[in-house]
C-alpha cells in the first residue's frame, strides 16, 4: 500500500482529479482500441501519468496489463511516449 496516509490521500486526489483519464483508458484497454490509448496518453500530460503512477501491489488504479499497453503500443509493439 502506499508508504503514509498522506500519500495515499495525495494519490486517491490524483485520481478523481484525472478520472476521466482514468476512465478512458480502462476503455480503451477493455476494447483493445489501441489507436484510441495512443491518443489518450499522447494527449496526456506527463504530470497526470506520473501522478498516477503506483503499482497496483500499491494500491494503483491500473493493473499490470493497463500499465503494460500504455507504455507500448500492442499493434507495432512500439514504445509510446
Amino acid at each position: 500500500m502506499v508508504e503514509t496516509y498522506e500519500k495515499f490521500l495525495e494519490y486517491m486526489q490524483a485520481v478523481r482529479e484525472n478520472f476521466d483519464f482514468v476512465c478512458d483508458v480502462k476503455y480503451a484497454v477493455s476494447n483493445e482500441d489501441w489507436d484510441l490509448l495512443r491518443g489518450i496518453v499522447e494527449d496526456t500530460p506527463n504530470e497526470v501519468k506520473e501522478a498516477l503512477n503506483l503499482a497496483p501491489s500499491k494500491g494503483g488504479i491500473f493493473t499490470t496489463h493497463e500499465i503494460a499497453v500504455m507504455k507500448t503500443n500492442p499493434n507495432t509493439n512500439r514504445k509510446l511516449t
